[in-house]
C-alpha cells in the first residue's frame, strides 16, 4: 500500500513532461494527419498547379526536355515556379503523374506536422498540438492548397527552418532552406529581408554578402539537374514566367487598383513601405523566430501576387499565438477563427466566386493575433 501511494504521489519532472507532450504530440499529429488523409484522398485533383508547375516540368527534365517548354503535356498554365523547387524536387518525374500527386498530398501532411510543432515553441502540449492540427488541417487555404497541390506550405517551412538554422549558426542549412523558399519569392520576401538584417546585426556587411553568397551559391547547385539535363532551360523560363495571365489575385495591389485606378498603385507602395518598415522593426524587438512568425503573415500584404492557398502561410502565426494565450483568449481565438471560417466557406460557395473576395483573411488573422498578443501578459513576456 505505501508502495502505491508513493507511486501516486510522484509527479513528473518538468523535463520528463515536456519529453511526453513532444511524442504524444507527434503521435496525435500522425494519426490526425492518417486520419485527414483518408478522409481527404479524392481531395487532390489531376491537371492542376502540381501538375502545371512541378510534375510536368520535373517529367519533362527526367527526359532531357526543357523543363520549362510544357505545352507538349498539355498544360492548362505556363510553368512559373523558380528552378530551384524543380531542381530539387525532379525525382518526382519518375513517377506517373497520379502516384506523384498523392506523395506530394502525403509530403505537404507531414510538412505541415512539422510546422505546427515548430511553431508551438516550448508551449508544444498535446492539448495545444489537437486543437492546432484541425483548426490548420482544415483551415479553407490548407484545403485549397490540397486540392490544387500547391507549393506555399514548403515554402513557408523552409523560411521556419532558414531561421531556426541561422541562429544555431549553422549557415549552409540556412542557405539551403532559404534558397529553396525563393521559389516563391513573393512569399519569402519580408523573412529573407528580415533574415538579412540578422545577419547584419550579428556580422556587419561581411555576414550578411556571406548569406547572400551561400544562398547564392544554393540556388545554383539546385538548378545544376536542370543545366545538366537540358543545359538552354533559361530562355524557356523566362518566357513561361511572363505568360501567366493577369487575374484578380486577393491582394492590396489588385484591391487599390480596383477602387482607386491609378492611384491605387501609389497607395499599395505606401502601404508596402509601411509593412516592410514594421516587419524590419519587429525583426530589431523580437527573437528571430518570433519575428518569422510575424514577417510570413505580412508577406501577402506587399505581394502583387498571391493567391488564397498562399494564405497558409498565416499558419506559424495562428499556432505560435494559440499556443502562448491563456485559455479564455484560446477560446475567443477559436471564435474569430470560425467566423473567418464560415466567411470564406460562404465565399467559395457562391455561383460565381473570385479568387481576390478573399483578400482579407491575412488582415483579420494578423489583427486578430496583434489584439490578443497586445492584451494576454504571458504572449506579452514571451515575445519579449
Amino acid at each position: 500500500m505505501q508502495i502505491i501511494a508513493e507511486r501516486k504521489n510522484k509527479k513528473l519532472t518538468p523535463e520528463q513532461l515536456r519529453t511526453f507532450h513532444t511524442y504524444a504530440s507527434i503521435f496525435a499529429f500522425s494519426l490526425m494527419g492518417i486520419l485527414f488523409a483518408k478522409l481527404f484522398w479524392n481531395l487532390v485533383q489531376p491537371r492542376m498547379d502540381f501538375y502545371n508547375e512541378l510534375w510536368a516540368p520535373a517529367h519533362l527534365l527526367v527526359n532531357g526536355q526543357s523543363p520549362y517548354e510544357t505545352a507538349s503535356l498539355n498544360t492548362n498554365l505556363p510553368a512559373a515556379w523558380f528552378p530551384m523547387a524543380i531542381g530539387f524536387f525532379f525525382p518526382l518525374g519518375w513517377l506517373s503523374e497520379e502516384t506523384a500527386q498523392y506523395v506530394w498530398f502525403i509530403f505537404c501532411i507531414l510538412e505541415l506536422g512539422v510546422i505546427v510543432h515548430i511553431a508551438q515553441g516550448n508551449k508544444r502540449s498535446l492539448y495545444n498540438t489537437v486543437i492546432i492540427t484541425l483548426l490548420s488541417l482544415f483551415f479553407p487555404s490548407t484545403l485549397y492548397h490540397f486540392y490544387i497541390g500547391q507549393i506555399s506550405i514548403t515554402v513557408t517551412l523552409c523560411l521556419l527552418l532558414a531561421v531556426r538554422f541561422a541562429q544555431k549558426d549553422r549557415q549552409w542549412l540556412s542557405a539551403f532552406f532559404a534558397a529553396l523558399a525563393i521559389s516563391k519569392p513573393h512569399l519569402a520576401l519580408l523573412t529573407i529581408l528580415g533574415l538579412s538584417l540578422f545577419h547584419y546585426q550579428n556580422g556587419k556587411l561581411r555576414s550578411l554578402f556571406a548569406f547572400w553568397g551561400r544562398v547564392s551559391v544554393v540556388s545554383l547547385a539546385l538548378c545544376i539537374p536542370l543545366f545538366i539535363a537540358y543545359p538552354n532551360w533559361i530562355p524557356d523560363a523566362l518566357h513561361a514566367m511572363t505568360q501567366n495571365p493577369i487575374w484578380s489575385y486577393p491582394s492590396l495591389f489588385v484591391l487599390f487598383q480596383r477602387y482607386f485606378d491609378a492611384w491605387g498603385i501609389l497607395l499599395w507602395i505606401c502601404t508596402s513601405i509601411v509593412t516592410i518598415w514594421i516587419s524590419q522593426s519587429l525583426w530589431k524587438k523580437l527573437p528571430p523566430v518570433s519575428a518569422t512568425y510575424w514577417s510570413l503573415s505580412l508577406a501577402p500584404l506587399v505581394s502583387p501576387y498571391v493567391g488564397s492557398w498562399d494564405f497558409v502561410i498565416l499558419l506559424p502565426l495562428l499556432t505560435f499565438t494559440f499556443a502562448n494565450l491563456d485559455w479564455k483568449r484560446k477560446i475567443f481565438l477559436v471564435i474569430f477563427y470560425a467566423i473567418a471560417w464560415v466567411q470564406m466557406a460562404q465565399i467559395q460557395a457562391l455561383e460565381v466566386s473570385h479568387n481576390h473576395y478573399f483578400w482579407w483573411v491575412p488582415l483579420w488573422f494578423l489583427g486578430i493575433s496583434a489584439l490578443l498578443t497586445k492584451l494576454n501578459p504571458s504572449t506579452s513576456t514571451v515575445l519579449k
